[in-house]
Parts: structure tokens; C-alpha cells; sequence
């Protein structure tokens, strides 16, 4: 995706009580006199605290998330699955909400790559470059398009390097918010 064009998602100013908001542009971001937080429009997860979350989780979110998921294979539901993206990630309901839409997206479209990998023993290989094939790359292609605007903030939205590797192309590089400093966590 091209992240330098399109709607940004910034705020006024870099705390809890941030004013934050979807611009047009870069240049009516800085016209403003506001930071990008993240590329695209702002979503259910960009607020202080599911911003903080994808920094503060960024080397295990990803092993997290798919923890919960698995509360809905052997008789689990929905409702477990938000709650443990609820109680034991953190998001706030709406975000959760996204990602628990997500999640049960891939269990529906990709759950015999899931398999799969189970049997090989690579359920944690979250590659997603060019000729993987895992969770990872069944879930952006065929369930991002929807989670993606619905969340708003996600890690390479961010600029966030994180627990999936991925090649500079597929990140922010317009926001610069330095997360360690904002979030007070290394």
C-alpha cells in the first residue's frame, strides 16, 4: 500500500488528552500543527490506550492474538474471544471488537493454513512477504481490507517494527513519533 498519500490520522499533541483526529493530507496535518500518529484514517483503535498497546506489545502481540483466537476452536465463541482481547491483551471494547472480527475472519478463511502449520510446527511464522504463505498473509489478504480501516491504528500504520517482519515499503515512514519516549517504555 502507498502510506504517503490518503487520509493520516494525527493528534494535537502527544498525551492521553490528545486531540486526535483523520486529516486529508500530510500538508493539512501540518498546516494544523498536529503529528501523524499513524497512515489512513483514524479507527476504533486509535486512542491513547490501543496506540500504547501496539508499542507497548509490538514483540508479542501477534502470539497474544492468536492465543485468543484459539478460545473459539473447541467449543469457545465470539464473546470468549473479545473477552480475551478485552482482559488479557487490553484493547478497548470497540478495538477489541475489530480484532476479534479479524480473528474470526482468519479461523473462517484460513484455518487450514492454521492447521497446517500446527503440523509442521510453524504456527509462530508470521512472514508475509512475497511467496509466504501462512496465517499471516491468508489474514491480510482476505481479512485486513475490513480490519484494517475498522482498527485505524495498526504496528506498521505506526511505523512500529514489530513481532511480524516486514520490508520498509510496508511501513508508516511519515510518522516519527519516537513510541518509546510517549509511552514511557523502552
Amino acid at each position: 500500500p502507498e502510506f504517503k498519500i490518503g487520509p493520516i490520522c494525527a493528534w494535537n499533541e502527544s498525551t492521553p488528552n490528545a486531540d486526535i483526529q483523520t486529516f486529508d493530507t500530510i500538508d493539512e496535518v501540518y498546516a494544523a500543527n498536529y503529528s501523524v500518529v499513524h497512515c489512513g484514517a483514524c479507527g476504533a483503535c486509535s486512542n491513547w490506550n490501543d496506540l500504547s498497546l501496539q508499542w507497548t506489545t509490538r514483540t508479542f502481540l501477534a502470539e497474544e492474538a492468536q492465543k485468543c483466537v484459539q478460545k473459539s476452536l473447541l467449543g469457545g465463541t465470539a464473546d470468549d474471544v473479545q473477552e480475551c482481547n478485552e482482559e488479557s491483551i487490553g484493547f478497548t471494547e470497540q478495538c477489541a471488537t475489530c480484532w476479534t472480527e479479524d480473528q474470526l475472519c482468519a479461523k473462517k478463511n484460513c484455518v487450514f493454513i492454521y492447521l497446517q502449520s500446527m503440523i509442521v510446527n510453524q504456527v509462530s511464522n508470521f512472514n508475509v512477504g512475497l511467496g509466504d504463505i501462512t496465517s499471516a498473509t491468508c489474514d491480510e489478504a482476505l481479512c485486513g481490507p475490513e480490519f484494517v480501516p475498522c482498527s485505524g491504528a495498526t504496528r506498521r500504520r505506526m511505523n512500529i517494527i514489530s513481532d511480524i517482519p516486514r520490508p520498509i515499503s510496508q511501513q508508516c515512514t511519515i510518522a516519527t513519533e519516537n513510541w518509546a519516549e510517549v509511552f514511557n517504555h523502552p
